[in-house]
């Protein structure tokens, strides 16, 4: 079973978002003997092009010139040098990297990626490139004939997914989310589900599910990229929603039970994540893995 991932992700920075959970995460499926260590992936870096399929020509020069102004750090809400662009580009064609796996042989997985809210001209909420934007549209100028449902249920609204992808027919954006938290302003996505704070795994699996079967039938995906947020877990520090370890185990397994039931391809990306404890997020996040290859490996 492949993984795409690269110990370059690890960047050492003083910021609320953990980079080392990929570390971590990674360690832990190859100590567990989920993934076989020769079957990690290292990403290639995203070609200009590529970028250009969702970020404006503005921003991807300024990304590749690693030439990022205070006022960009400022909107994206991190620091931001070399390393931090090159981990973000690496993000980038890791998801890249998965959805060409996945349309070969049926999923691929990411220990990483889910940068839902960069926008088409800036960065914002901790992101600088939109890796399911990319990637799906990537997908998409392949072959125009798909259809393909970017399923984020990570805490906060992939605002930045929406607004790229709002004009794309054979694109539907699926966001669950929390209603009060960031961002302060929402996009329109194709379908939004918004919840009310310490919502309980049981109604949130339960509206998650019934709108999905909803979307799967309308819709008719050919290719499911699925936005896993850990930060719905109930300690989560910027999260406000009240899900179990269990429910997040529920709700995964879920979503690649239905994906599978509709035959579509999975793509798998890991976002979110600042529980207080790291290892709360590396849970999470392992179980996700873990779970996508018990489901979906019959694809």
């Amino acid at each position: 079973m492949k993984l795409i991932y690269s110990p370059l992700y690890t960047i050492e920075v003083a910021h609320k978002f953990k980079t080392e959970k990929f570390e971590k995460t990674c360690a832990l499926l190859i100590k567990n003997k989920i993934i076989k260590e020769e079957k990690i992936i290292e990403p290639e870096m995203p070609r200009e092009e590529d970028l250009l399929l969702a970020h404006s020509s503005k921003w991807v020069k300024k990304i590749l010139d690693m030439k990022i102004n205070p006022a960009d750090e400022l909107t994206a809400e991190m620091p931001i040098n070399k390393e931090v662009i090159f981990a973000h580009l690496l993000h980038c064609g890791g998801t890249c990297k998965a959805a060409e796996i996945a349309s070969k042989e049926g999923f691929g997985l990411h220990c990483g990626g889910g940068a839902h809210h960069a926008h088409k001209n800036y960065g914002a909420g901790f992101c600088l490139i939109n890796d399911l934007a990319v990637a799906s549209k990537k997908l998409l100028k392949e072959n125009p004939a798909l259809k393909i449902l970017i399923a984020d249920l990570d805490v906060h609204q992939g605002d930045g997914t929406a607004e790229i992808l709002s004009k794309e027919k054979n694109i539907f954006t699926f966001s669950a989310h929390s209603k009060n938290i960031y961002p302060e302003k929402k996009a329109k996505s194709s379908l939004d589900l918004e919840f009310e704070p310490k919502t309980k795994g049981t109604e949130y699996n339960e509206a998650v599910y019934k709108n999905l079967c909803s979307v799967f039938e309308f819709f008719k995906p050919n290719v499911v990229f699925y936005n896993a947020g850990a930060d719905v877990y109930e300690k989560d520090t910027l999260g406000d929603l009240s899900l179990s370890f269990s429910d997040i185990e529920k709700r995964d397994q879920m979503v690649f039970e239905l994906i599978k039931k509709h035959s579509a391809k999975a793509v798998v990306t890991l976002s979110g994540g600042y529980a207080q404890d790291i290892k709360d997020t590396v849970k999470i996040h392992y179980n996700t893995i873990k779970k996508a290859i018990e489901v979906l490996k019959e694809i």
